[in-house]
């Protein structure tokens, strides 16, 4: 819908030279024809190219890249993206190299295809289950929407400090909207509660971590999706999202970088919506409010770099805040 291409897989011995890379695709008439056409093409020397000063060429360049074969995947009549075999050297896609690069290239598209039908099947499930969790508490549904954007943005700026790749940001976004499913087996009574919660309510509502891990094994396994690139990473999103960077959370008082990365990320982006929207117990905090207690929070709570983040970026948070309506 974006029409915009990302970088995403990269194999190769030598660092990628093009991480958090992303153009709309109808910034490159070639590839765009490509797409249309389903054909490859052959680039035998980069330096060549009429839009050789682009961002993307100009670092394919700078890696050493000088040719390279491309074809585009496409599933049915829906375009997934293009396979690039690049090389250091200028002619190397001859006759003889190209028929074997195309039986890899299909045997590439049909595992993207198998890995992308099992992301289906997973989204069509956590739609289900968001629905159940929203009939519930209407709030939900626009929470674990905000919950999207706020971790989409948290690793648009960690990604490339702590050189995360594209794949753990995609799946974390997508994971992010199950962090509270063990909310389903929270009676009515402690979960919509409009005061303070008791000490003994309080101990229930922490179960949700350790039913939400069930609920998330039993989902997995139903569905065979083991094989699932990153499925660990919903397991630890949903376990370990109320673990604190001190160790005084829950379930099991992890503490620090003993916390999966991606729990962290989720347990800021949590606590900084939990802070700025509307609750049965209390009224929503403007930003600036918000980010006050986020810095009390941070070396205690939550992870100090994580925190960072949302300290360092008021204005983005606000437009995030402004895209949802019951978060005004």
């Amino acid at each position: 819908d974006s029409d915009l291409l990302s970088t995403y897989a990269y194999s190769s011995d030598h660092p990628n030279p093009l991480t958090w890379h992303a153009f709309p695709l109808a910034q490159s008439p070639s590839l765009q024809q490509l797409a249309e056409s389903g054909n490859s093409r052959v680039i035998s020397d980069m330096r060549r190219l009429s839009d050789g000063n682009s961002t993307h060429t100009q670092a394919l360049l700078q890696a050493g890249y000088r040719s390279s074969f491309t074809l585009p995947i496409r599933q049915q009549q829906q375009l997934l993206g293009f396979v690039f075999f690049n090389s250091t050297h200028t002619d190397d896609f001859n006759e003889h190299l190209l028929p074997q690069l195309e039986i890899l290239a299909y045997a590439i598209s049909l595992l993207i295809s198998q890995e992308r039908s099992q992301l289906k099947t997973l989204e069509a499930t956590m739609k289900t289950a968001v629905a159940v969790t929203h009939e519930r508490d209407p709030e939900t549904g626009e929470h674990l929407r905000r919950m999207s954007d706020y971790s989409r943005f948290v690793c648009s700026i960690l990604g490339p400090q702590l050189a995360l790749s594209e794949e753990f940001t995609s799946h974390l976004v997508l994971f992010s909207s199950l962090h509270d499913i063990g909310k389903i087996s929270i009676p009515d009574t402690i979960l919509l509660k409009p005061g303070k919660l008791t000490s003994a309510e309080f101990e229930v509502m922490k179960t949700h971590t350790s039913s939400g891990r069930k609920i998330i094994d039993k989902l997995i396994s139903n569905h065979a999706l083991d094989s699932l690139d990153h499925i660990d990473m919903l397991r630890h999103i949903v376990e370990y999202h109320h673990e604190n960077w001190d160790g005084s959370g829950y379930p099991y008082g992890l503490k620090a970088e003993q916390i999966p990365l991606e729990a962290r990320i989720i347990a800021a982006c949590d606590a900084f919506d939990a802070i700025t929207t509307k609750r049965p117990y209390k009224d929503p905090t403007d930003t600036c409010s918000a980010l006050a207690i986020i810095k009390q929070m941070r070396g205690f709570k939550l992870d100090p770099v994580c925190a960072d983040i949302f300290l360092q970026n008021p204005q983005a948070l606000d437009e995030i805040r402004n895209h949802h309506s019951s978060a005004k």
